[in-house]
């Protein structure tokens, strides 16, 4: 056989842990009700019993635990027809499943009962007990409605958990009767009190009590009207084998005073040692950070420029002085070519200037005000002339003006 198809083979004890988890995380498995006759009831040393219930086609084994047979309203007997509640559970040594009994009653007690479950199928149709509907309960509430008894223990317990717990938050209590015919009115009027003020989260509560006692929050109205809440709430109605409807509509579900104060708020105890923990991964981190950056520090310090800064400024300064020289240079160049170009434009000027024509022998007449004479016309008889030659001015006095013969 292959290692891989070894593997596929369970143990009978693995496959029991098996199919006791199935069992145990069904919830329709942890509120079952029975009813049945009763053969080989024995009550043992310890105080628990063991019993079957059975019918005429089938059989189940039962056990009831100490505390629930210490609460029976009758001393069971083989052949009575009665009513269970409880969990279904595999007991492993044996490989058979078995019904953990929390409640017990002759079935002409059990009309209640009946009633209570048609009454929780039809909420549960409706979607008041889906979990959709659940919503998370604030992590740090700054006030908390507690609807309970007024100085019960359960209100005490609620109120001392609280405190010690998170003082930071206010607790309003709202009193209420929590047993009795008119419980369930007075439940609801709490309720509505509590819906006036601006809470953060909702307990509602008592100490537990028998089914008779915590009948009052499996009241309809009282059910829908906590359906209701504009506020997350929590059920701290009975005990763990105790479910009430109040329990299933609630956001939350605990089965003491004490846990819910639990669910409702952190420790503070708890805030404070994760502020410590959080205050020394932050000096680690810190410190750390700091290393690498002394490190890097040193690194860089270690470095040439570092080392001598003025290296840089050396180095341009030696770059500046040689761009000086080209610009220098270059600055001499350009200016020996710019003279170059203004002696060749004097030249050309010089030779297109009337006094540069003195030079080569001719000369040039003006009148006294030095307008030069281009024609006889522009002389008059009489009138004084300047003749410019190269090497001075002949001034003389027009006598005659012959004009140019035409060839």
């Amino acid at each position: 056989m292959r290692r891989d198809e070894e593997e596929r083979y369970l143990t009978i004890s693995q496959f029991s842990d098996r199919l006791k988890y199935k069992f145990d995380i069904d919830p329709e498995l942890r509120g079952v009700f029975l009813r049945g006759e009763l053969s080989n009831f024995r009550v043992y040393s310890s105080g628990h019993a063991y019993f079957s219930l059975k019918d005429e086609k089938a059989v189940i084994s039962g056990i009831m635990w100490r505390d629930t047979v210490e609460r029976l309203s009758f001393p069971p007997k083989d052949g009575d027809e009665v009513l269970v509640r409880g969990s279904v559970s595999v007991y492993q040594p044996q490989g058979k499943y078995q019904i953990y009994v929390s409640h017990m009653e002759l079935f002409g007690q059990g009309n209640e009962l009946l009633k209570l479950k048609e009454l929780a199928k039809k909420l549960q149709a409706e979607g008041l007990f889906d979990e959709s509907r659940k919503r998370p309960l604030p992590p740090f509430p700054k006030k908390i409605g507690v609807i309970t008894a007024k100085g019960s223990a359960a209100a005490k317990d609620i109120v001392y958990n609280l405190q010690s717990r998170w003082p930071l938050a206010d607790i309003v209590l709202f009193p209420s009767l929590v047993q009795g015919k008119e419980a369930p009115k007075d439940l609801i009027r709490a309720f509505r009190l509590s819906q006036q003020e601006d809470i953060d989260v909702l307990i509602v509560g008592r100490g537990g009590g028998s089914s008779e006692d915590l009948s009052a929050f499996n009241d309809e109205a009282l059910v829908r009207a906590l359906a209701t809440s504009k506020c997350p709430l929590i059920s701290a109605v009975g005990h763990e084998i105790d479910v009430s409807l109040t329990d299933l509509v609630a956001d939350k579900r605990v089965s003491t005073p004490t846990g819910a104060a639990v669910a409702a708020v952190p420790d503070k105890n708890d805030i404070l040692a994760s502020l410590d923990e959080s205050e020394e991964r932050l000096t680690n981190r810190l410190t750390n950070k700091i290393e690498r950056y002394k490190e890097a520090l040193e690194s860089f310090s270690s470095r040439p420029f570092f080392l001598n800064p003025q290296a840089i400024y050396h180095d341009k300064l030696e770059d500046l002085s040689a761009l000086k020289d080209r610009l220098m240079r270059a600055s001499a160049s350009s200016l020996k070519e710019k003279e170059h170009a203004l002696e060749t434009l004097k030249e050309k000027l010089s030779a297109l200037s009337p006094y540069g024509v003195l030079n080569r022998g001719y000369s040039f007449a003006t009148d006294e005000e030095g307008k030069i004479l281009s024609s006889v016309n522009d002389a008059k008889l009489g009138s004084r002339i300047k003749t410019h030659l190269k090497d001075g001015i002949i001034i003389s006095n027009i006598e005659k003006k012959e004009g140019k013969a035409h060839e």
